[in-house]
């Protein structure tokens, strides 16, 4: 009785971890199915298990996936006559990604750049330590990619076989295939390969086609992943579909050519978003529904929490209550704790200040606090910095740079969701000046409102005399400005910061400026891969303690709720004094498997959220500790999925 009890309990407690999460289903990730089964490349996906492999939708004119999904026409007739419906599928096998494409098209061949049929991918490399450069091409910029490019293009730097009736795609691209080499060499084969039949005659439109099938693997740890680890991977992935329509021979009252993709429009750039396939060994074809994939932070209501004196200043009770994200240029170990893949995607940058880049003395300390009220998300912005300083070039900034996706609006060229950038800097009089989007699209302040405060002996100046102590900035946001409902819309928020930091010396050589980012980045080739928010209607910040405005006499721990839990988990503690407190959380054999600092955290009581989405179910403990003072607090916790 007393078994069936606790499993009814242990029921209850798993689901309602999971409603919260359930309300949006992630469209910007997907599980991708583990088989020990035989597959065979040969373009036909006729294996069992692609009919039971997860799947997205590319369809043009259609949202292939929030945020950066979108479609793009080439030329010719628009709306195509014949528009791009594809499905892709995704199964993992060891360490090999297996993707499936069935593309219905009534009119199959080759074309110039734009205006031929097939496929434009991108695998990001996978870093092993946060933000290094990709060592497959060390030269590229470190945020862009490896691409793929298989397709029916003819252009002369192509493949012009690929004009030929019957012709296959030709592989392209910096991992395609040297110009005209055929058959392909095996040491690019051994990154990825792909097979592909027609469903009707390519290069001839006698008769109408149906479709075309494609059938591609990857090697995973070719480019850094490893999905047989405990616990898994999560691949970073995206896909964009080309489609030339009559042009064999050319009907100029049909004739198209267009492109609709997930998540990223290009191969050799990593703008945009990527698609993240999630693989671990227990998700498997036969192993029923694909567990919860959750956001990447749940942004709590205000809740009982007093209001806020918006003033810049982050000292009302709601901004001691409010988790918080941490920022630092150099900082792996912060970075390396960011869930998923933004650890991966979130970088920096130091570029040139008076012809050189200078060694950085001070590396600012950024805290990011959040929470929402009613429709508005506010945010708190706590920096450390010795030396902050006014500057009209956008490499000596001291501020921030928020971007956020409008959730109505679309670019009119590729119709993806508009991001906004919400800028604002250190202006010489210490107070908030409004760039970007701020002052060119929300002029009134309607949209967005921030305010700044200096803290103590700080000045603003570019000379770097004298030590400052940094400075504190509030932001609210007005969501229904940005295209949601009222009553927070459903709650999804796709957001990336970016921190400045300009610090001036005497002599001018040893000055610099950095940017560092979390989630999408700056701007071009810095930014991909958003965090994904999700404004949970469940859950409120920590209220006040019952007991007033006394403070806890002690480092104490609360507990964890719920537990067990699956796959995220609230840690509560309560601290006497003010402190950097970091966590801690090992598996039963004592390895450490997540660890990240919290800030300096204020007396009262506070909370923390551990995702723990890529662990395996088991035992895990977790160790609080006060940095100042070394004290440590341990809890146990149970992950069930």
């Amino acid at each position: 009785m007393k078994t069936r009890l606790f499993m009814m309990v242990l029921f209850v407690t798993v689901v309602s971890s999971l409603t919260g999460f359930g309300q949006v289903k992630r469209t910007d990730a997907i599980w991708g199915r583990s088989t020990t089964n035989t597959m065979v490349l040969d373009g036909k996906l006729n294996e069992a298990d692609w009919a039971v492999a997860e799947s997205i939708k590319i369809v043009y004119g259609q949202d292939a996936g929030m945020p950066a999904s979108g479609w793009h026409d080439e030329n010719g007739i628009n709306p195509p006559a014949d528009p791009t419906n594809a499905t892709v599928k995704f199964l993992l096998k060891a360490d090999t990604l297996w993707v499936g494409i069935v593309a219905k098209d009534k009119s199959i061949g080759a074309g110039l750049f734009n205006w031929f049929d097939g496929i434009l991918a991108n695998i990001r490399y996978r870093q092993a330590q946060g933000y290094l450069p990709n060592p497959i091409n060390p030269g590229w910029n470190l945020n862009q990619e490896n691409e793929i490019f298989y397709a029916w293009c003819n252009e002369t730097w192509a493949d012009t076989q690929t004009s030929f009736k019957g012709a296959v795609p030709a592989f392209l691209g910096q991992l395609g295939s040297p110009q005209y080499v055929h058959p392909r060499p095996d040491s690019l084969k051994a990154f990825w390969d792909a097979a592909t039949t027609v469903q009707g005659k390519v290069n001839n439109d006698s008769t109408a086609d149906t479709s075309w099938t494609t059938e591609m693997r990857f090697s995973l740890k070719k480019f850094g992943y490893d999905v047989t680890q405990s616990g898994g991977d999560v691949v970073m992935f995206s896909l964009s579909i080309y489609d030339g329509d009559y042009e064999w021979p050319i009907d100029t009252t049909k004739f198209s050519g267009n492109r609709t993709w997930a998540q990223c429009a290009w191969g050799n750039t990593s703008t945009g978003d990527h698609i993240r396939i999630f693989g671990r060994s227990d998700v498997t074809a036969s192993s029923g529904p694909v567990p919860v994939i959750p956001p990447d932070y749940v942004v709590k209501g205000a809740g009982t929490a007093p209001g806020i004196v918006f003033d810049g200043k982050l000292n009302d009770a709601a901004w001691g209550l409010a988790p918080s994200i941490q920022m630092q240029y150099g900082n792996n170990t912060i970075r390396n704790a960011y869930p998923n893949t933004l650890k991966y995607r979130s970088g920096q940058q130091q570029p040139t200040v008076n012809g050189g880049t200078a060694s950085v003395l001070d590396p600012n300390l950024v805290t990011v606090k959040y929470f929402y009220k009613a429709d508005t998300l506010f945010l708190g912005f706590d920096v450390k910095d010795q030396v902050v300083q006014y500057s009209t070039n956008s490499d000596r900034w001291d501020g921030f740079r928020v971007t956020i996706n409008d959730r109505t609006l679309r670019d009119p060229g590729d119709h993806n969701l508009v991001i906004r950038s919400l800028t604002f800097i250190v202006d010489s009089l210490g107070h908030a000046k409004r760039m970007d989007d701020l002052s060119t699209w929300d002029t009134a302040g309607t949209a967005a409102q921030v305010v700044l405060a200096l803290k103590g002996g700080t000045t603003v100046d570019t000379l770097g005399t004298s030590a400052d102590s940094g400075y504190t900035a509030e932001m609210k946001i007005v969501l229904p400005k940005f295209g949601y409902t009222a009553g927070r819309g459903d709650g999804v928020l796709f957001l990336g910061i970016t921190a400045f930091d300009g610090d001036s010396f005497t002599p001018a050589a040893n000055s610099y400026g950095t940017r560092t980012w979390f989630g999408r980045g700056d701007n071009g080739n810095y930014s991909d891969g958003p965090a994904w928010f999700y404004m949970d209607p469940n859950a409120t910040i920590t209220s006040v303690a019952s007991n007033g405005n006394s403070l806890p006499a002690t480092f104490a721990l609360l507990g964890n709720y719920p537990n067990p839990f699956n796959p995220t988990t609230n840690i509560k503690f309560q601290i006497a004094r003010s402190s950097e407190v970091a966590l801690e959380v090992f598996d039963v054999l004592g390895r450490l498997v997540s660890s990240r600092s919290l800030g300096v955290t204020a007396p009262g009581e506070h909370a923390v959220d551990f995702n723990a989405s890529n662990l395996a179910s088991g035992t895990y403990y977790y160790r609080l500790k006060m940095v100042s003072t070394g004290a440590t607090l341990v809890g146990k916790m149970l992950l069930l999925k």
